[in-house]
């Protein structure tokens, strides 16, 4: 036998009605109380006591006839129950059987309870059939749907390179780094697929059972962005290099570019060098000239009180002996064996197996690594980390670690405070100008054109000056602000801190009285601490 829900159906004698209930089977849902109330209330029958009813549901198992009223009834027709779901996409329908003499549903009378539930599509003519021919009681049957909406998808690119590759120097069995064997290129040939877009599916709408439309959700779009040197297909749905040499991703466009390669040193033989793509030095960089490069920088031997600057990253096979002039700034990393006297900043992290006397920022990190590598005096500044072996020196020399917030920030808030404190004296310098144009008219000296124009002009440079101190204030503040919600940074020495070492992180301080060992500094609660490691 089918599964089918238990269900009930009226018995109309001459002054009595009766229900003859009938048991679920092969594991259907049992007679409800509230359901069979909900009916015979809705067919005008009111005088029943729900107590016996529901005495007589309770462990139901063969049909069963009870009473329930005693007063008079017509035939009652078959009746249905119309649900609309709560998004509107679908319904269902509970037929109730007629009583005895009682009228059987037609399709005419399924259309008509259509048309009160105010459906407008969606109805299944092979299941209202269905039920006409072999009807199903108490039970709730799907009978209309709604047009589903299909969901479709972001646009993807998919790139067929390394779009974020880390120069990171090998270390030997005897704890030394070897920056000679570095991967800081990715080599592309020509011809090679670079990327390929998979463009967006916007989806296809559907509608409820009211006909109104249900919309899917709105898709990204993107498009293939390249420099120079690269090409696209027809289609505009892969790119190409048109060169082999060096790929790489800035954001969401695509460079290639070849390699410009010196064979030995950088000097009055070059003189500055400005070029598009990657920069390979053979030899020595030296003092008072310039590399500016659009891709990387590698240079082979040392770099002296040069500058070097790169979109990319910077390699420095031996190191930067800076003479306090030479510089070395990259939007990507900087990887070097020691920096001695420069100014070093790198929109990545700085990798080096020395610093002395130097100041070092990294938008990330600035490991200092190796066997012997230390730190020893000038400013380190970091966003997330400085990790280094020894920091300071038994001399106490002072040593200056900042973490937590870009070194942009601070520069601009020296900066703007610098500025500050500046207009404070031109603007005094006008007030009194002003001060003095007030005492005389007031004495009833008379004013000629020129000392008109003067006060007039002491007074229009009186109010951009209190309208740019405005301006300061508010930058100011939010600088502070910036660098106080800034609480991440961390110190990690992996073997000495020495006195002398004085480290901020955000807007709290900690100065190194004595020597250190194995430790990290870090903010909790408020304040940098020391921990263990």
């Amino acid at each position: 036998m089918a599964k089918r829900n238990g269900y009930f159906q009226l018995q109309i004698d001459t002054g009595s009605i009766s229900m003859k209930l009938f048991p679920p089977t092969e594991g259907g849902a049992e007679i409800s109380l509230n359901d069979m109330m909900e009916y015979l209330n809705s067919v005008g029958i009111k005088e029943y006591d729900p107590k016996a009813i529901q005495a007589s549901l309770d462990g139901l198992n063969a049909p069963k006839i009870i009473p329930i009223a005693n007063q008079s009834s017509a035939p009652i027709p078959e009746k249905a129950k119309v649900q609309i779901s709560q998004d509107r996409m679908y319904a269902t329908i509970r037929l109730y059987p007629p009583s005895n003499g009682g009228k059987a549903f037609t399709k005419s009378d399924f259309a008509g309870e259509v048309s009160l539930a105010g459906i407008k599509c969606g109805v299944s003519d092979k299941v209202i059939d269905l039920l006409i021919a072999t009807p199903v009681y108490c039970h709730d049957i799907v009978f209309a749907k709604g047009k589903p909406v299909r969901e479709g998808h972001d646009a993807e690119i998919k790139y067929n390179f390394e779009t974020n590759p880390l120069a990171k120097p090998k270390l030997n069995e005897d704890g030394t780094v070897d920056f000679h064997e570095l991967n800081i290129f990715t080599r592309v040939e020509k011809n090679q697929l670079l990327a390929t877009l998979i463009p967006e599916d916007p989806g296809e709408a559907g509608h409820d059972l009211f006909q109104n439309p249900v919309l899917p959700r709105k898709v990204k779009k993107k498009v293939l962005k390249c420099g120079r040197n690269i090409r696209y297909s027809e289609d505009r749905l892969q790119m190409f290099s048109e060169v082999s040499g060096d790929v790489r991703l800035e954001g969401d466009t695509v460079f290639v570019s070849d390699t410009y390669t010196v064979a030995a040193d950088v000097d009055t033989s070059t003189g500055d060098i400005t070029y598009s793509g990657n920069v390979v030095v053979n030899g020595n960089v030296r003092t008072g000239f310039k590399i500016h490069a659009e891709g990387d920088v590698q240079v082979k031997g040392v770099v002296e009180g040069a500058e070097i600057y790169a979109e990319g990253n910077i390699i420095l096979a031996r190191g930067i002996q800076g003479m306090t002039k030479g510089i070395l700034e990259a939007r990507g990393d900087i990887v070097t064996k020691f920096i001695e006297s420069a100014k070093v900043k790198a929109g990545g992290n700085v990798r080096s197996g020395s610093i002395l006397h130097s100041t070092v920022e990294a938008g990330s990190t600035i490991l200092c690594e190796g066997r012997k590598s230390y730190v020893v005096g000038g400013t380190l500044s970091a966003k997330e980390l400085v990790d280094v072996k020894t920091i300071g020196n038994e001399m106490e020399s002072t040593t200056n670690v900042n973490l937590g917030v870009d070194a942009s920030i601070m520069e601009n808030l020296h900066a703007m405070q610098k500025e500050f404190e500046a207009n404070k004296e031109l603007l005094e310098a006008q007030v009194q100008v002003l001060l003095l144009f007030k005492k005389r008219i007031a004495s009833g000296q008379q004013m000629t054109k020129d000392k008109l124009e003067a006060a007039k002009h002491a007074g229009d440079e009186k109010k951009r000056l209190d309208e740019r101190q405005e301006e300061l204030q508010k930058g100011i503040e939010g600088a502070k602000q910036e660098i106080a919600a800034n609480t991440l940074g961390r110190l990690k020495v992996r073997d000495t801190a020495y006195p002398g070492v004085r480290l901020m992180i955000s807007n709290s301080q900690y100065v190194v009285k004595t020597a250190m060992k194995y430790c990290q500094f870090r903010i909790r609660d408020g304040e940098v601490v020391a921990e263990a490691l």
